[in-house]
């Protein structure tokens, strides 16, 4: 892997440890590909931020540990229902890409409502490190250099766009779906298309929409 991304690696371990409520999680997800075979992305999905089972802490090796190009925990301790379901749902709408997974927020926690601030003693909103995650993820695009990227979540499309400052192309709604919902935000980021669809594990997306989002998405695959 490209000094770079070693270097931001580094620069994230040691950010968790110069910031108390980091080191409550149980890991980070940063330049993690899906098929550890993958050596460049076509494509980038970006999270909100990595999700927490309960039984991932029954691995509580050098925590927090991580989920990355260099180490996956996953990889000692195998993957659990909803790790396995993301995958496949990754290459459901992504088919015969290689993908790598970051995240809006690098760290880990099991929802983004009373546990997230509980732990972490601010609000999704108002976290203060989403420009230190912007930074590394910046280099990552620029290494990877992806035909795409894909953020699952339309509900955070026009506040994340803010934060990266992305150029709007279009909105787009399912017409044939009865609740005719915008499922595709297009934004593009440094020219690169960065789409913004419902989230494809808990977005409850119809068979015609879900149909519609494959559609657009391998217009630049």
């Amino acid at each position: 892997m490209n000094n770079s991304i070693s270097n931001r690696l580094k620069d994230i371990r040691e950010y968790t440890q110069n910031n108390h409520e980091l080191k409550k999680s149980h890991h980070f997800l940063f330049n993690c590909p899906l098929d550890k075979r993958s050596k460049i992305a076509d494509v980038i999905v970006m999270g909100l931020n990595p999700g927490e089972a309960k039984t991932d802490w029954e691995y509580g090796t050098n925590l927090p540990t991580e989920e990355s190009s260099e180490f996956d925990f996953h990889d000692e301790f195998g993957k659990g229902r909803s790790s396995v379901r993301w995958s496949q749902l990754c290459e459901e709408y992504l088919p015969n890409s290689d993908i790598f997974l970051s995240e809006f927020f690098f760290w880990s926690s099991g929802n983004l409502d009373s546990e997230f601030k509980d732990r972490f003693g601010y609000s999704f909103k108002n976290c203060p490190h989403f420009d230190f995650c912007k930074k590394c993820n910046e280099e990552m695009i620029d290494f990877h250099k992806p035909k795409l990227i894909v953020a699952t979540g339309t509900s955070w499309a026009k506040f994340f766009s803010s934060v990266y400052k992305m150029k709007h192309v279009k909105t787009l709604r399912c017409e044939t779906d009865k609740r005719n919902r915008n499922i595709i935000h297009h934004y593009e980021f440094k020219e690169t298309p960065f789409i913004f669809t419902p989230h494809w594990s808990s977005g409850y997306i119809s068979n015609f929409e879900k149909k519609d989002i494959k559609s657009y998405l391998s217009m630049y695959l």
